[in-house]
């Protein structure tokens, strides 16, 4: 479904955001007659889901008689999108929603949010107490247009009672896909062709290939990762994405990496059963895998695609958009559930019951996330990782309105690859039929 900015239009209301900069204080007590409601859409399934519904819980209970929040999961991130768009037509939006990383743009396109930057201080939150490598990525603009919440960074995992078996050196894990191949085929272990442990695995992701455009500091797509304007197309025929798909090519036709396909749930689980000693995953789950696994887990940062590469990567995950369309007073009760969710406390506890990334500076310093650290010292690495992150136009991330549509695109690439594809006949396949995709949305936004 596309919208232009015509149709986008009738769902916006400028003067909200006017009536929001104009209101001195947020407080309901003065204003509100009845409890307000707050509609909160959101993705977080089964493992996530009793974090966040506690969290509600005890807003509610600190805002009894004044906010209810009433969280809805609404599947999938792409799920949920979908049913936004939807409901904008219907003009049934819920006050906030969790939107994934990649559908910033679109949520910019459908202008039916308000930015958070906007609103921020009025309702007595300090952007300033977000991690910047997280801010960043959803600032556009020059404005924080949405609230991260639940983050997470790519991480290598690899079995320490494996390394020392091999002979090598626990506390010395691989800073580059060449070391990870080098320590791999070092790691297998195999009966003729029988294969007891593989020496690597990871699932077929895109957001891997984001990540490591991101750390070879090479940008995904054109204008300045769309932060100096609109992107007209991808740019993914460049140096670092040959080096991976050849890496990952390699890798699994010698039988020394094992393919676990899309699911990473897989992946994991060839991981934690040991049937493969090293494991490239996000740092979402670390503390199920850590968990789960009868040997020593080594968790260190992302490696880089090439040698001497000098970016960063970026945050995943999703952010939570202010929707307009909704009372004042509404607006103002989930900006109370914001300022909530984005302090210290939140997401200190949000972080130790799930294994995403405190946002908050200060999250670090609270007692569940002490507590969580001390029990799994590995805990703290992906905030480090992003906390010393170098800020760039690659590690920010791409802002291109087909994202959704780019990231499986790209998987077909790397399938391609996997099955023997020529690797620069693949990729200028991907790259023509995204560049396309990409032409179609900007036209239908009127770009």
């Amino acid at each position: 479904m596309t919208f232009n900015r015509v149709q986008a239009g009738r769902f916006a209301r400028a003067s909200l955001v006017g009536m929001l900069l104009s209101t001195a204080s947020f407080s309901l007590i003065a204003r509100a007659q009845a409890e307000e409601v707050v509609t909160f859409w959101h993705s977080m399934g089964a493992a996530h889901a009793p974090t966040l519904e506690a969290l509600v819980a005890e807003f509610n209970a600190e805002h009894a008689g004044e906010i209810r929040v009433d969280p809805i999961f609404q599947g999938a991130y792409g799920d949920s999108l979908a049913k936004l768009t939807a409901a904008i037509q219907a003009s049934a939006t819920p006050t906030i929603v969790q939107v994934y990383e990649i559908g910033t743009t679109l949520m910019m396109d459908l202008d039916v949010a308000i930015p958070l930057q906007d609103v921020a201080a009025d309702a007595g939150i300090d952007l300033t107490e977000i991690l910047p490598a997280m801010s960043s990525y959803y600032t556009v603009g020059g404005k924080l247009q949405s609230l991260p919440f639940n983050a997470s960074a790519p991480m290598f995992y690899y079995n320490k009672d494996a390394f020392r078996a091999a002979g090598l050196d626990p506390e010395q894990p691989p800073t580059t896909l060449a070391e990870v191949r080098d320590m791999a085929e070092s790691l297998l272990i195999k009966n003729g062709d029988q294969v007891s442990q593989y020496g690597y695995v990871s699932s077929v992701d895109g957001w891997f290939v984001e990540q490591w455009f991101a750390r070879g500091d090479q940008t995904y797509c054109g204008a300045g990762n769309g932060r100096e304007g609109r992107a007209n197309d991808v740019t993914w025929d460049n140096p670092v994405l040959h080096n991976i798909l050849t890496f990952w090519h390699d890798i699994m036709d010698d039988g020394v990496g094992m393919n676990a396909g899309r699911v990473s749930g897989d992946a994991i689980a060839a991981f934690v059963s040991g049937r493969a000693a090293t494991l490239i995953l996000t740092s979402a789950p670390m503390r199920d895998i850590i968990e789960r696994s009868e040997f020593e887990v080594g968790v260190a940062n992302f490696p880089a695609p090439i040698e001497n590469a000098q970016g960063s990567v970026f945050n995943g995950g999703a952010s939570i958009w202010l929707l307009k369309d909704h009372a004042e007073s509404e607006q103002a009760a989930a900006l109370e559930f914001i300022k909530f969710l984005a302090s210290a406390d939140a997401q200190g506890k949000w972080s130790s019951g799930t294994g995403y990334i405190p946002t908050n500076i200060h999250a670090a310093d609270t007692d569940a996330y002490k507590e969580i650290v001390a029990t799994y010292p590995d805990f703290d690495k992906p905030r480090q990782q992003l906390a010393t992150a170098a800020q760039s136009v690659a590690s920010s991330g791409c802002l291109v309105g087909v994202l959704p549509q780019a990231r499986p695109r790209l998987n077909e690439v790397i399938d391609s690859v996997l099955l023997g594809g020529d690797i620069q006949q693949a990729i200028t396949e991907g790259q023509d039929a995204v560049n396309g995709l990409i032409a179609n949305y900007n036209r239908s936004v009127g770009q």
